[in-house]
């Protein structure tokens, strides 16, 4: 669900960048670099929100230290 999320977000972003490039009469290169680029950043933003959500319950279930206890058992 989070990856298709994420590739969903990063597709839309990409769209409304590289769109708003050629409204302004960027050259075609600068805008799809440019849409690339804000894409990218914009699926990074996605996956870090999807981890600190997923931290956060693992926290309600498990109380506050469950990442030292997951690593003392390596």
């Amino acid at each position: 669900m989070g990856n298709a999320f994420r590739n969903t977000v990063i597709a839309i972003a990409f769209i409304a960048i590289a769109s708003v490039g050629f409204v302004w009469d960027f050259n075609s290169y600068i805008a799809c670099g440019v849409a690339l680029v804000g894409s990218f950043a914009v699926g990074l933003c996605v996956e870090r929100i999807f981890i600190k959500r997923s931290h956060r319950e693992m926290i309600r279930l498990h109380g506050a230290d469950w990442h030292s206890a997951a690593k003392r058992d390596e």
